[in-house]
């Protein structure tokens, strides 16, 4: 008797664990993905069945059109069929289509997270939004809550991509994304706590794809003219500890951009306090701008690269921190200088390598100097400057605001490092060779 019963409750133990699971598939409540049918309606009955213990909901490979918006309740994943930031493709992976919003940037974001929610392993396309005629959109992904992840997610053509800054929330985790954005990329800001960002590739290639092999021929010039011409790719504001790893932006009007927090009321540091590194800005008019960082430690780069220029602003008074990186190009919105300082905060610059490369092609004149101060402190060591036949009237400009500047252990390939020094501060160059 005793063995009839084991063999029973082994039977029946499938049944227990499956009535008891937080795994949900958005099919059985009414999903389609044919590209046709609004599944609104039938995912947010997924998403709140799930909230009631919190769970995951699965969302199979096919094309899921949305008439409406998303909210991803507390503790609830989304999931679809994608393993690492993919390629978009109508016709294979999960791809969420969206439709609402059109025309109105401040409308509700496509998905909105809270708390310890996850989206991951999605594609996301705006099917009505066309090089010809780009349309503004609310955010795709809006984080309202803390400890939200956003993880292995493709958005082909996003208008505005994801904000961690509207509200205040901490410790969000933005990780293994592809994006083509058009007007604004990553938006973080009123965070609390150390939030993270991580292998996030903001290209318009992501677009270019949607419709492969074909891809999308003479549009492609209509899409980079139109982020060069409006796209920020990083909106960095008030933030503590955060941390960026491994983040890539390409034609963007400006790559990476420093603001303060107006109205702040939780902190006497409304600016961003940031490390990023193995990061970089490609082919656009500014690679960086700084308007303000928070005066006691400010930002850090450490082994990154631009292609275009860095303009700290007036406002600032933190310090900008730059080690290991390299600049080559011509930066438009600086007139060719690599890096010009306008604040009043300190500028750090070890083992960087600065290369005329481009002003050639750039009708680059010697009047342009790499690096350009007019207020403020340099720190400068162990750097150098390639200057390609293209040797300035002085790598180095240093205007009589400047308050203080070292200037030691750097060198020039082809020349001698030329300072045209004009500070009425405390000024040390030396050390400095030619090659």
């Amino acid at each position: 008797m005793k063995k009839i019963k084991w063999i029973i409750l082994l039977l029946l133990t499938p049944c227990i664990l499956y009535a008891t699971t937080s795994d949900y598939n958005v099919l059985d409540f009414g999903a389609v993905g044919d590209g046709k049918i609004d599944n609104t309606e039938a995912f947010q009955k997924a998403l709140n069945k799930a909230a009631e213990k919190g769970g995951i909901v699965h969302v199979p490979s096919g094309k899921f059109r949305f008439n409406g918006v998303l909210i991803i309740p507390p503790a609830v994943v989304l999931q679809g069929s994608n393993v690492g930031p993919v390629s978009v493709f109508y016709d294979k992976n999960t791809v969420l289509m969206a439709y609402a919003g059109r025309g109105n940037e401040n409308s509700a974001p496509f998905i909105t997270m809270e708390s310890a929610s996850t989206v991951k392993g999605l594609g996301i396309a705006y099917p009505e939004q066309v090089p010809e005629n780009i349309a503004p959109y609310p955010y795709c992904i809006h984080i309202a809550g803390n400890r939200c992840n956003v993880m292995e997610i493709t958005i082909a053509n996003a208008y505005n991509g994801i904000d961690c800054g509207s509200v205040y929330q901490e410790a969000h985790n933005l990780r293994d994304i592809n994006m083509c954005a058009l007007r604004r990329g990553i938006y973080v800001d009123r965070t609390t706590d150390v939030g993270r960002i991580e292998n996030v590739h903001i290209h318009s290639v992501s677009w270019w794809d949607i419709n492969y092999p074909e891809r999308m021929g003479s549009q492609i010039e209509l899409i980079n003219k139109f982020t060069q011409e409006h796209l920020e790719g990083f909106i960095i504001g008030r933030c503590d500890w955060e941390y960026m790893v491994n983040c890539f932006v390409i034609w963007a009007k400006v790559g990476f951009r420093f603001i303060e927090t107006k109205g702040d009321p939780r902190g006497n540091d409304p600016q961003s306090n940031i490390l990023i590194t193995q990061s970089g800005s490609d082919v656009g008019p500014l690679a960086v701008l700084v308007e303000k960082t928070q005066y006691h430690c400010g930002i850090a780069f450490s082994n990154c690269q631009f292609m275009d220029g860095i303009l700290i602003e007036e406002a600032n008074r933190g310090p900008v921190k730059l080690v290991n990186c390299g600049f080559w190009g011509w930066a438009e919105t600086l007139g060719g200088t690599h890096i010009m300082n306008k604040g009043k905060g300190t500028v750090y610059l070890t083992a960087c390598n600065f290369n005329a490369k481009n002003w050639v092609e750039c009708h680059w004149k010697p009047e342009i100097p790499f690096i350009k101060m007019t207020n403020g402190t340099l720190q400068m060591m162990n750097c150098r400057f390639q200057d390609n036949g293209n040797t300035p009237d002085a790598h180095i400009v240093l205007g009589e605001d400047v308050r203080a500047a070292v200037v030691m252990g750097n060198s020039v390939e082809g020349g001698n490092l030329r300072v045209d020094n004009q500070s009425k501060g405390e000024v040390q160059i030396f050390g400095n060779v030619g090659e």
